[in-house]
């Protein structure tokens, strides 16, 4: 959808209310899917978003909702709902982790006797026990691993009583069903009853499958748990405590007793707990942890602080600003944690397809059941293969391909300095075609620097400069100022000076009128000047000229610098395929200069906040994938135009919201970085997919028994539990070979 200007200053209209929940007891994408369904029943609601990886939900509504109708409704389902916070994802996690724990170890107490007995039983081909000791010892053991895998059959028959079967209907209908026939198949054994169809034991094959599932669960479970390390070694680099001023003596209290305009002490060596100003002391302080740069960055009194840096000298004061979640710090872990919650287009198509795919394995089960009773193979044949297409039909796989690649990326991005917003930026980023640069703080340096400087065999002159110009309050004083320092160049005694509008500034000294001020047409300069000055305005460089009385001494040429980095990023995506354009505001041979210098393709010039907007959207009417990378107030509707907005922390607040992509290391080799993890992460994203869909389409039909004309091949239903499991796990260990890759390499 086209955006415009408007559209971005109603981003967020008051009249929508939006929700944001913890999710608990999902766990395949037809879960997902049920969860969205019962939540948008409730009158009012206008979006929603499930995620299974971060196991949250997003809830826009055009009308207040209750949170007990949300509570509900979800409930309902078999899933339980709370407000997001209440518990944090890595503790949900942990949770999970230990309740999946304690299932498997009981089953694997009851399961591993039944498998190995039954095992013993197939491969020596003899009776261990007689008929009754036999039915005994497996039917004991099959109904303590039912009845403690309660949970399978609660939720199944749940879901499937209301229309919406997820993965554990799939589970439950395919152990019970085994464990059923068993049951009858022991009484006719039993109490020779000689019903036909019921002779063969299925106990192992319903137990071993609960105990196969579960031990795929907690595999699962533990590797989902892996894909939030990132997001869990942020969340240990917050202090957990701090010395703050109290009653005119320092405590040291923890974290949530400290309030915003506290005053807090900071030791050499220590974290820095929140966001603040320096009021007393001076240090160095190492903001790796926020920005990526290894070099100490210098704090004095009146110097804004960040909290999770390191303190590095000496002893500070500072006053509290931001704390916990509302620091710079834990806002990147919100953007981490919450990355995810917009679906991209792909993760929506799997949605669609998992709604669905339980019901269609359900019929499918069912048909082949139906048809190879029909066909004379009897009862148990046909409930062999029933149960086994239940069984290995189950989605786990395709509800995890997605989520937790993404979650995955968004972590390895977070640690270089990268956030993505969405996950439809990752999306986007990888396919991007042409990638739109402003100039001045992205491609160059924000501030301006003495660039050239002419003669070079007499340098009197910029002494006579700082001396004028240490009387003015012009941005380009400070630059000239900054630079005589940094070279030792010391100001001339001036005086009377005065600044004349339009001329520049004026001065005496030993009795002689000095001026520095803007080259004039009228002005008859030396011919070496003429020409230095013509290739000065070639390259788009602002000139100053020195003058002694009305002669020329010479000649400052200053300009924003080119970032060491800008050209080698340029090469980079043009390695990729990726088109440069530059768009500023700056003159014509200012953006020419820097386009040559940095080999970017095309630019256009002296361009509007409006035009670069409506550039965009020309560039976008060609059909290919556009983004902006801006920092400035004026790039705001560009980057709102684009198909993706790229912006870096150091960059104004309207410009950071308005991206959808945020360097906050200010580095522009982080645009190279971040294309890398963005293309790794949809190509795993593409992989998964793929193994899931193969997986389930190789193994339905063979399960089906579609192979057993041919080949006399049967797939026993614990081997279909087996592979279901590993199904689940392969994908989520797929996505986790994404952090072996190294993405932060040079250029």
């Amino acid at each position: 959808m086209k955006k415009n200007m408007s559209e971005y200053q109603v981003k967020n209209p008051t009249a929508q209310h939006q929700y944001q929940f913890d999710v608990e007891g999902m766990s395949c994408a037809a879960c997902v899917a049920n969860v969205e369904t019962a939540i948008k029943q409730l009158p009012g609601v206008q979006e929603v978003s499930v995620n299974l990886a971060t196991e949250s939900a997003t809830v826009t509504s055009l009308e207040s909702i209750p949170i007990k109708k949300f509570t509900r409704v979800v409930s309902k389902m078999g899933y339980k709902l709370e407000p997001q916070g209440s518990s944090s994802l890595v503790h949900r996690q942990q949770r999970a982790i230990a309740s999946w724990k304690r299932l498997l170890v009981i089953q694997a107490i009851f399961g591993i006797p039944l498998l190995v007995y039954a095992m013993l039983e197939m491969i020596l081909e003899l009776d261990l026990l007689s008929t009754s000791n036999n039915i005994l010892v497996q039917l004991t053991l099959a109904t303590i691993l039912i009845i403690s895998g309660f949970g399978y059959y609660q939720r199944g028959f749940k879901h499937l009583i209301m229309l919406v079967p997820n993965m554990d209907t799939l589970v439950a209908l395919g152990t019970g069903s085994a464990y059923i026939y068993s049951l009858i198949s022991a009484l006719n054994l039993q109490f020779g009853w000689e019903v036909d169809g019921f002779q063969t034991l299925y106990f192992e094959a319903a137990g071993t499958i609960l105990l196969f599932i579960t031990f795929g669960k907690w595999l699962e479970s533990v590797a989902r748990g892996k894909t939030t390390e990132a997001l869990t070694g942020l969340m240990e680099q917050m202090p957990t405590e701090a010395e703050v001023k109290r009653d005119g003596a320092w405590a040291t209290l923890p974290m949530s007793d400290v309030k915003s305009g506290d005053e807090i002490r900071v030791k050499p060596h220590s974290k820095i707990p929140v966001d603040g100003v320096v009021i007393e002391g001076a240090s160095n302080v190492d903001e790796s942890s926020i920005s990526g740069e290894s070099l100490p960055v210098e704090k004095l009194r009146g110097s804004k602080v960040i909290g999770a840096s390191l303190n590095l000298q000496t002893t500070l004061i500072l006053r509290a600003e931001k704390i916990g979640r509302d620091s710079m710090f834990g806002q990147i872990i919100d953007l981490v944690e919450k990355a995810q919650m917009r679906k991209p287009k792909i993760q929506k198509l799997v949605d669609k397809i998992a709604a669905i795919f339980v019901p269609v394995v359900l019929s499918l089960a069912i048909l082949s059941g139906i048809t190879w009773f029909a066909l004379g193979f009897g009862l148990t044949f046909a409930i062999n293969v029933m149960i086994s297409v239940l069984i290995i039909a189950c989605p786990c796989a395709l509800g995890l391909a997605t989520p937790t690649a993404l979650v995955v990326g968004s972590g390895i991005a977070a640690r270089g300095g990268i956030l993505f917003k969405s996950a439809d930026a990752f999306q986007l980023l990888s396919k991007v075609d042409i990638m739109v640069f402003d100039k001045t703080g992205t491609i160059t340096e924000s501030k301006s620097q003495l660039i050239e400087k002419f003669p070079q065999d007499d340098l009197s002159y910029l002494g006579i400069a700082m001396g004028l110009e240490q009387f003015s309050q012009h941005p380009l004083a400070e630059t000239l100022i900054d630079y005589g320092n940094h070279h030792s160049i010391k100001p001339a005694d001036m005086s009377d000076v005065r600044e004349v509008a339009g001329f520049g500034l004026e001065g005496h000294k030993d009795g002689s009128v000095y001026r520095i001020r803007k080259i004039d047409q009228a002005d008859a300069l030396p011919e070496d000047f003429t020409k230095t000055l013509r290739g000065y305005y070639e390259k788009g460089y602002i000139v100053s000229g020195v003058f002694s009385e009305t002669s020329i001494m010479g000649l400052m040429a200053f300009s924003d610098t080119i970032k060491t980095e800008s050209s080698a990023v340029v090469n980079a995506l043009t390695k990729k395929g990726i088109q440069s354009f530059l768009l500023t505001g700056d003159k014509e041979q200012a953006a020419k200069h820097v386009a040559h210098e940095t080999g970017i393709q095309n630019f256009r010039s002296e361009v509007l906040p409006a035009d670069k907007h409506d550039h965009i959207n020309t560039l976008k009417a060609g059909g290919k994938t556009v983004g902006m990378l801006g920092d400035g107030i004026n790039d705001a509707p560009a980057l709102v135009a684009a198909d993706i907005g790229l912006s870096f922390g150091g960059g104004t607040d309207i410009a950071v919201n308005a991206a959808d992509v945020i360097f906050l290391n200010n580095s522009l080799s982080n645009l190279v970085f971040g294309h890398r993890i963005a293309q790794a992460t949809i190509s795993k994203i593409h992989q998964n997919l793929f193994w899931a869909f193969i997986y389930n389409l190789a193994g339905i039909p063979i399960a089906m028994g579609l192979l057993y004309p041919f080949t006399g091949t049967l797939l026993n239903p614990m081997f279909a539990g087996m592979a279901m499991a590993f199904s689940s796990v392969s994908v989520v260990t797929n996505t986790l070979l994404l952090r072996s890759k190294k993405y932060f390499q040079e250029i």
